[in-house]
């Protein structure tokens, strides 16, 4: 038997972005997944078939990595599905950490580089982003450019990135979440069309680099109130790129009502969730739960995917 936890993840800054190999800065989440791997006579997961269209990612990582006897995997989450949480990242994570463990070649990069392929494979186009920051916990930071210092690195489709570890201050993020799924693929497909197309798309991305860069040094100063303005102005960007929803919006006045310095989604959008801060985390998901969603507040996860 091999027990892997992976945590999920918020996208702090740069969504989108970062599949182009613009910056991303982004923090593992104290919600979890769990997953228990063990031997058995016929590939289940939950005590059901293995199935391609109902556990896409998992049956994936089992076919790239794993060459023994069929397996049974459990899953548990706290994660919604569909919520821009990284669930689909977390439970990737955690089935290759358990994977990599029976063939005692587990490494947190390994874990990264093989979650990558997978979510890749699966979605046709995506960044390191989340699976690394599920691997590696705490906070990452992604560019395009290498310096000193960073963990590991991808190159595909033309575009690298060089995943750094970033020190966040100890912080509370609300999240709320719209309890619409949103469809990872078919918004980065969308969102690629606008801006393979169009000069004005590209001028937002550059302009979003500049946000993250910009929230970089906020929070290196521990200003929230900063990092506030910086993350409702990515939210314009993403509204423009067609990632925004009114139930989204809708979500983002009640959490500024509240309070909130700052709010925007987080993940690809669609739907999913919002993530805001401010001084009152408490007051702000309560006005939140009054709109009848679903609110969490998080800290930053200090340990990234385990495995037993």
């Amino acid at each position: 038997m091999t027990i892997a936890i992976s945590p999920g993840k918020i996208i702090l800054l740069g969504e989108h972005g970062v599949i182009y190999g613009k910056p991303c800065l982004s923090m593992a989440i104290s919600l979890k997944v769990a997953v228990n791997v063990e031997i058995g006579n016929s590939y289940m997961v939950n005590m059901q078939p293995m199935d391609g269209k109902r556990h896409t990612y998992i049956k994936k990582a089992v076919e790239m990595i794993w060459d023994g006897k069929p397996l049974e995997i459990t899953t548990f989450s706290q994660i919604p599905s569909a919520s821009g949480l990284g669930s689909s990242a977390a439970i990737t994570t955690a089935v290759v950490a358990a994977l990599l463990k029976m063939k005692n070649d587990f490494s947190k990069m390994k874990v990264a580089e093989n979650s990558f392929e997978i979510e890749y494979n699966v979605q046709g186009r995506a960044s390191p982003n989340d699976t690394s920051t599920c691997s590696y916990g705490k906070a990452i930071l992604v560019k395009n450019e290498r310096q000193d210092g960073y963990l590991w690195s991808f190159s595909k489709g033309g575009n690298s990135w060089f995943i750094y570890p970033f020190e966040i201050p100890q912080m509370e993020i609300v999240i709320g979440a719209t309890g619409i799924k949103g469809k990872t693929p078919q918004l980065i497909k969308k969102i690629s069309k606008f801006i393979n197309s169009s000069s004005f798309a590209k001028d937002l991305l550059n302009e979003m680099e500049t946000l993250v860069l910009n929230g970089e040094k906020a929070l290196k100063k521990n200003d929230m109130v900063e990092f506030g303005e910086i993350m409702n102005e990515d939210q314009k960007i993403l509204r423009i790129f067609g990632a925004s929803t009114k139930e989204i919006e809708k979500l983002i006045s009640t959490a500024i009502k509240a309070g909130a310095y700052g709010a925007k989604l987080t993940g690809a959008g669609g739907g999913g969730s919002i993530i805001a801060i401010g001084g009152n985390p408490e007051k702000i998901a309560d006005a939140i739960k009054k709109r009848g969603r679903d609110a969490y507040i998080v800290m930053p996860d200090k340990e990234g995917v385990k495995v037993w």
